[in-house]
């Protein structure tokens, strides 16, 4: 029995844990620098006035789904600790639900501007999209199909890290506007990700499966 069990059990790749390893580690550095301050602090809340809860709400769910999506990702890939993975995923996905939610109630009352709010709306549309594609591909038991799309969900909320990044990098180089930075880093931060992703996924299958002539 432990011999099959071994077999079904494929040891995580040394990148796959790296990688993993290392979105934990940026999003706990992104949880204490980004997200703490909203708790701890009344000002951080302020200039939500008539959204706080939204944002709560927002920044709660996406904190839970941002930390658990590792672990739910690596014991899925692995197919390790079944029982906790579907216990973990669960979490992951009312997170993302409640969390991509509140993010379009945010995106639709934006005091920035309508193409910040339209790429706020992309990033919770392709969150409940990826996501709900991967709860629909394990339910019909297509277990490749469902890790690609719980890869992409995840690329998709690490969005919430990449935004901050890129709005950073974007004005320490004193590039546009801060609106301008805003807008392009609400587009940028989910959609390039998330190219970058399926190219590796669907490239890997390519040359994979290539055959000379």
């Amino acid at each position: 029995m432990s011999t099959i069990s071994a077999r079904q059990s494929p040891a995580l790749p040394l990148s796959s844990k790296v990688l993993l390893g290392m979105a934990f580690a940026v999003g706990i550095s992104f949880v204490f620098a980004f997200v703490f301050p909203y708790f701890l602090s009344s000002a951080a809340l302020n200039q939500y006035l008539g959204k706080k809860v939204w944002l709560l709400i927002h920044i709660s769910m996406g904190t839970i789904a941002l930390m658990v999506g590792p672990f739910a990702l690596g014991l899925g890939l692995s197919r390790r600790r079944m029982d906790l993975h579907r216990r973990i995923g669960l979490a992951y996905i009312i997170a993302i639900g409640f969390s991509s939610l509140a993010a379009l109630y945010l995106a639709a009352h934006t005091d920035v501007n309508w193409v910040f709010g339209m790429g706020l709306s992309g990033l919770a549309v392709a969150s409940l999209l990826t996501t709900g594609l991967a709860l629909a591909a394990i339910k019909k038991r297509l277990i490749a199909q469902h890790q690609e799309w719980m890869i992409r969900s995840y690329v998709v909320t690490f969005g919430f890290v990449n935004f901050r990044i890129l709005a950073g990098i974007l004005q320490a180089a004193n590039v546009g506007t801060l609106v301008e930075r805003l807008a392009a880093a609400s587009w940028f931060c989910w959609a390039f990700p998330l190219l970058v992703t399926e190219a590796c996924l669907q490239g890997r299958k390519i040359f994979r499966n290539s055959r000379p002539q």
